[in-house]
């Protein structure tokens, strides 16, 4: 391959990659699942993570713990809903009043 060949692929390859988003890909087991979920809490402002423990099985999460209120339930549910490989997510949070 001559240098301008060499030259023109390195150029498309180069434009093609900064045109493209990054990905984060599903989770592929329930480690790993389970740690993009606890990330995912951890980084919410309503949801106090410390105090929920989660749990992921065949890509069925569960969420165990004590919540300051409704709403913070719902911010936790919520946010291990928008993880790719999650299936579902099942609630057993309990709300403090």
């Amino acid at each position: 391959m001559s240098r301008n060949q060499v030259a023109i692929v390195f150029s498309v390859f180069v434009v093609a990659c900064a045109g493209s988003t990054p990905r984060i890909a599903p989770a592929t087991d329930d480690a790993t699942l389970t740690v993009r979920v606890r990330t995912a809490l951890l980084n919410d402002p309503v949801v106090h993570a410390s105090e929920i423990n989660v749990t992921a099985q065949n890509g069925i999460v569960m969420l165990r713990g004590q919540v300051h209120g409704q709403s913070e339930a719902n911010a936790a549910i919520a946010a291990a809903r928008r993880i790719a490989g999650v299936r579902d997510v099942q609630s057993e949070l309990q709300v403090n009043r």
